[in-house]
């Protein structure tokens, strides 16, 4: 940027008061009953009273929203970026470069028709992300710039590397230049592509069937609501719930198309480059030292069909449901592995994945929890038989019959999918029941752990426990199933012994 400080791109005033519009636009329709009747009773006091009531409230909306975007300016100053709103209650946040995770790229459909981005600054914060993550939106032009001018104090080592070869290259504007467009995603050659074909794959591959039921299932229940007619209210707000529901049940099909369309990364140097997205178009860079653990997934199709798809764990990546962390859609066995090692052959992906399972002592723990949980649940049975609520006794026996049997399955299939295996730098674990995730960690990207001892599993010296890593809220917790726990005492020298 030439500007010591500036601000953001103007269009961010819209960006901030649309959904004011949209919620007002809301109660209109859904209150459209309301509006006919004041036509029919010529109220028109009352329609210009809520007008310009209405006109009054989006332009206060508008005018607060300008003068905070007046006030803020940003700038980067030495090693910070700074934030300052001069409004009347003056706030400064600044930001040390070194605790930036990593700087994105993104796009709506509104940011694509006008020719801005929105740059998205994650930092390395877990507690505070909601309120620490950065959000500016510029011009494409200034975008790019500052991105740039970003990395370059984040130490980027493929910059480091064109200023050292300086003296040894013919070095013209035209060609630093191009090297610029390079690191910006201009005109990347990225390593790995996936077609329309192949994220069609991933969206059948990463169905999933409980969310689809249930959807389903509020679907036709509010197709049920509407088709009674006035008993249930106005048909336009339940139409619109129908119509969100249907999109809902879409979404399972086609909502990856969408949102990773012409998914393409490559590695370079230090770093992953991301691009994807249809409607809103998102570019990731993403520092490899910033990768607490890589996650390979595997739901219930994936598993049937020996497919694998990959995630990362890090803090700033995949914080919300807009942020992606994935960085490999469904792939083949043979695919995935040459497209992992070529991403991050620090996490050496191979055939040592056939993980060890866990103590075959594990099936009594899990009978003798079995068989408690179910003399719990017929004595609850019992009880309510008692009580004479007028249940059939069959049908509470079936149901305590349901019960121990999805204790049983769930029970082998998680000792089917629990697995662990140590290597010099890494630890894989596998976790889940019918979902199974591969995390593969560095020791030294390790928190802490936590080892837990039963009074059944003591018996058999197992333990089972957590890993605990820097990444988004629900990733950062990794599950071990029982083991001896000698191996346990091999995994806590393994983490005290990295410095």
């Amino acid at each position: 940027m030439k500007e010591d400080k500036f601000r953001c791109h103007p269009s961010i005033i819209v960006e901030k008061t649309w959904w004011i519009i949209s919620f007002l636009f809301f109660i209109m329709i859904t209150d459209i009953d309301n509006v006919k009747d004041m036509v029919l009773r010529s109220d028109f006091i009352n329609m210009i009273l809520i007008f310009f009531g209405g006109v009054a409230f989006l332009l206060f909306i508008l005018i607060y929203n300008t003068f905070i975007w007046y006030k803020t300016f940003i700038s980067i100053e030495e090693n910070t970026i700074i934030v300052q709103r001069d409004t009347i209650n003056s706030k400064i946040n600044t930001y040390g470069i070194k605790n930036i995770a990593n700087i994105n790229l993104e796009q709506n459909v509104f940011e694509r028709i006008i020719g801005t981005y929105k740059i998205k600054i994650d930092t390395d914060s877990l507690s505070t992300a909601n309120t620490t993550d950065i959000e500016i939106i510029l011009s494409r032009k200034d975008a790019y710039e500052f991105k740039y001018n970003v990395e370059k104090l984040m130490k980027l080592e493929t910059i480091e590397y064109i200023e050292k070869q300086r003296d040894k290259l013919d070095y013209n504007d035209d060609n630093e230049n191009r090297q610029y467009n390079y690191l910006h995603d201009e005109e990347i050659d990225y390593d790995i592509v996936f077609s329309i074909n192949d994220i069609l794959k991933h969206c059948f591959y990463n169905f999933s069937i409980f969310g689809f039921m249930f959807s389903l299932g509020v679907f036709i229940f509010t197709l049920f609501i509407v088709t009674q007619g006035d008993e249930f209210g106005g048909t336009i707000p339940l139409l619109l719930i129908v119509i969100t529901s249907l999109m809902s049940i879409i979404k399972f099909f086609i909502g990856d198309l969408i949102k990773y369309y012409n998914f393409s990364i490559k590695r370079l140097e230090d770093r992953l480059y991301i691009s994807y997205g249809l409607l809103k178009k998102r570019k990731f860079t993403i520092p490899i030292n910033r990768i607490n653990a890589i996650n390979i997934k595997q739901p219930i199709f994936c598993r049937i069909f020996k497919r694998y798809q990959v995630d990362i764990s890090t803090i700033g990546v995949g914080d919300d449901e807009s942020e992606g962390s994935q960085i490999l859609l469904c792939s083949k066995k043979e695919n995935f592995v040459k497209y992992i090692n070529t991403l991050l052959p620090e996490f050496r992906v191979g055939e040592e994945l056939i993980l060890a399972r866990q103590n075959k002592n594990y099936y009594k723990i899990k009978i003798a929890e079995t068989i408690t949980v179910t003399m719990f649940i017929s004595l609850i049975m019992y009880i309510i038989y008692k009580l004479n609520f007028g249940i059939n006794i069959s049908i509470l026996v079936g149901i305590n019959i349901a019960v121990f049997s999805l204790l049983i399955l769930i029970a082998y299939m998680s000792y089917i999918t629990y697995g662990f295996h140590m290597e010099k730098e890494n630890v894989a674990i596998s976790q889940g029941i019918f979902y199974k995730n591969i995390s593969i960690i560095k020791y030294k990207k390790v928190q802490y752990i936590n080892i837990k001892k039963g009074p059944i599993s003591s018996r058999f010296n197992l333990c089972h426990g957590e890993i605990y890593i820097l990444a988004s809220l629900g990733n950062e917790i990794k599950t071990i199933g029982y083991y001896d726990d000698v191996l346990f005492e091999e995994l806590k020298n393994k983490i005290l012994s990295i410095v």
